[in-house]
């Protein structure tokens, strides 16, 4: 099973064990820039894992490029902490390579004091701010830093170091026509843009000689208006392998970009193409990266010849043993990455560390340990959703006699839910994880099983866990009880299948919505369900590559039919802004789908009355109206306490988890479930 991806692969003279490698990842495991236990817990787990090649960063050449929450490298006090980080890895067999970083104009200021620093004095719109040009001088010192920061490398153990030449980064700006204005020799022609790169490539070979590996990480398209296309890219690629780099790691575009790279609603393995235009460039081992997460998808990205390794990089936050179950064929067992960002990037663009919504323990590898339980205890959890199934599983890992009820027949809960609105469907793959790993376990699941209080004081457990989910509010609004107002989650779940393939296939059938659609309630939940009314009638990615492969239509009518559908949707929202309960990841990706979907959004809008045909809402005191066909209410959930509730007047314990508790994210859901089985 899966031969390509577990074929030994040679960089220069290294052999790694596999085509798996995890990519440099921002955790944020760090408080003075330096090696953490935390960090090396972290890496250990995904090297004891099974993964072949794991790069850790980046790791800041100097404090200006990495700034106080990157690991940093500029200085010798460094080397021992990476020297304990490659003990732990090379302990397990993986290999390991430091990224050597410089985030140019994209450092903020707030954090380092002063301007950031880039090639020209271009304005970044990630930053929001201007940075200070670069000196000749200054550029020298930084070749020299980095060719510095690779010896230290090379001393703490290191396989290998990559240059990180991609997302928006200083390397990348010196490459870019757009962020490089320079007329002196680093600068003003596609080849003197290379020459900083380029440099610093020949004094790194001065410092850790011939043998040791030297690879680049470069953006296979900027998606940048201007900005280098693969064939630009596939140049420079080929320049620098001449130049001495061993192996080209494939990304794709800046964080500036309107190209969404990471989140679920990028298709898995987009951007295999970019490897691929590379790869036909140069003759050493080229990865691809971005939403890798399936072991059967990565082998087919080997096996087609996109690229000669994978990045598998969230899955394997996601799930440490992601290489391990893969090899062994337990694929059913591996949790996966749904490309969610609540944990990663939604984190990590607030500056807190990275956690994970599929896996508790992820970055918590040594305090989050399960301890087993003495003697035979019966646990009993009402609800099937992720806090109730994640509590499930823990319990049973620690040796409880578990059983499960949920009311409906299936599980999943909130996830069912989660993953019906279009482009949320990987939420699925979650559920059907709790589903195998509840079977797995032998956890008596009783599905359809409505719990009563009477039965649950006879049955006498030793723990009862409540994860009864919620319901949605219903507001005290006149007209709210005609019959063309809805609760999002109705038209959300209507006709679906939470593991159908093909929306346009099983699309609702129960609730006819009309041309003019008002959806009261700007949180995720009213823009998520807003977006999936405003994309239904448009064309599927089929009928799109049928379409334009044939010539069949022009490229601007293709783009209405990918865009424009059959209703019309505006979103109330009584707050000043909406999205309130977003991460800053998905947020900026669910405002461009309203966008680009054409939804109308309307903001400090107090709704007061739903008429046939209308809803009436003031601003600042001022009355107007929006036609609506129907109504979709998005304002919230509130707990399901009427079981707790009967516990409580019987005097009967328990503990309430997820929504049942307080309704919140998936993410707090799961994490929740851990938490209280793990202490029982």
């Amino acid at each position: 099973m899966f031969k390509k991806l577990f074929e030994p692969m040679r960089i220069k003279g290294l052999e790694v064990r596999n085509r798996v490698v995890m990519p440099a990842f921002g955790l944020l495991y760090t408080t003075d820039r330096k090696v953490s236990q935390k960090l090396v817990d972290f890496y250990e787990a995904r090297a004891k894992g099974g993964c072949g090649l794991i790069i850790v960063g980046g790791c800041g050449i100097d404090f200006i490029g990495g700034g106080p929450m990157m690991l940093g490298i500029d200085d010798d006090s460094f080397i021992p902490g990476y020297e304990k980080l490659a003990d732990a890895v090379h302990k397990h067999g993986a290999k390991l390579f430091l990224q050597l970083f410089h985030a140019g104009r994209y450092q903020f200021s707030f954090l380092i004091g002063q301007k950031s620093v880039a090639p020209s004095a271009v304005a970044s719109r990630y930053t929001k701010e201007e940075p200070r040009e670069l000196s000749r001088d200054e550029i020298v010192e930084i070749e020299k830093k980095f060719a510095d920061a690779a010896l230290r490398a090379k001393k703490s153990g290191a396989d290998g170091v990559e240059l990180i030449g991609s997302a928006g980064y200083l390397i990348n700006q010196f490459l870019s026509p757009v962020t490089n204005l320079r007329t002196d020799e680093y600068g003003g022609s596609f080849e003197k843009r290379a020459t900083f790169v380029l440099n610093i490539i020949e004094r790194i070979r001065e410092n850790v000689g011939t043998d040791f590996v030297v690879t680049m990480r470069i953006g296979g398209n900027d998606f940048i208006p201007g900005g280098n296309t693969n064939e630009e890219m596939s140049e420079y690629a080929r320049m620098f392998v001449q130049k001495g780099i061993d192996a080209v790691n494939v990304t794709g575009g800046w964080h500036e970009t309107k190209v969404p790279q990471l989140p679920m609603a990028v298709p898995p393995g987009a951007f295999t193409y970019l490897a691929l235009g590379i790869k036909r460039k140069v003759k050493v081992p080229v990865f691809s990266s971005n939403r890798i997460f399936d072991p059967a998808q990565a082998e087919r990205i080997l096996e087609d010849g996109f690229a000669d390794a994978v990045c598998v990089g969230r899955a394997q936050i996601a799930d440490p043993e992601w290489v391990n179950k893969a090899r062994d064929g337990r694929v059913d067992e591996i949790r996966p990455c749904v490309g969610c960002m609540q944990g990663c990037m939604d984190r990590l663009f607030s500056g807190k560390p990275v956690e994970c919504l599929a896996n508790p323990v992820s970055g918590y590898e040594a305090q989050r340990k399960l301890n087993k339980v003495k003697g035979i205890k019966r646990v009993l959890v009402v609800g099937g959703g992720p806090a109730g199934a994640e509590s499930a599983i823990t319990a049973k890992l620690r040796g409880f006699d578990v059983e499960l009820w949920e009311a409906s027949e299936r599980i999943g809960g909130q996830i069912v839910l989660a993953s019906a609105p279009r482009g949320r469907e990987d939420f699925s793959r979650l559920a059907r994880f709790y589903e195998k790993e509840l079977e797995r376990l032998k956890v008596n699941v009783k599905l359809g099983k409505k719990a009563d209080a009477d039965e649950i004081e006879k049955a006498k457990f030793d723990h009862i866990i409540l994860a009864t989910g919620a319901r949605p509010v219903q507001p005290q609004i006149p007209g709210v009880e005609l019959a063309f107002v809805h609760q999002a989650w109705e038209v959300l779940n209507a006709g679906r299948s939470a593991s159908a393939p093909d929306r346009n296939a099983c699309g609702p059938k129960a609730i006819e919505l009309g041309e003019k659609v008002v959806v009261i309630g700007g949180g995720s939940t009213g823009i998520e369900t807003a977006i999936d009314i405003a994309s239904r009638g448009t064309i599927s990615a089929e009928t799109l590559k049928f379409l334009f492969l044939n010539q069949a239509e022009k490229p601007e009518k293709l783009y209405e039919l990918c865009t424009k559908g059959s209703h019309k949707v505006v979103i109330l929202e009584m707050l000043d802004k909406i999205g309130p309960d977003l991460g800053v990841a998905t947020k900026w990706v669910l405002l461009q789908e309203l966008s680009r979907f054409g939804v109308k959004t309307i903001t400090r809008a107090r709704v007061i009355e739903i008429k046939p045909g209308e809803v009436i809402y003031e601003i600042d005191g001022a009355k107007k109206s929006e036609p609506a066909d129907s109504v979709v209410l998005a304002l919230g959930s509130k707990p399901n306490r009427d079981l707790a509730q009967a516990l409580e007047k019987k005097g009967i314990k328990f503990f309430e988890i997820g929504d049942a508790k307080s309704p919140r994210k998936i993410f707090d859901a799961v994490q929740e479930g851990f938490f209280v089985a793990s202490e029982l």
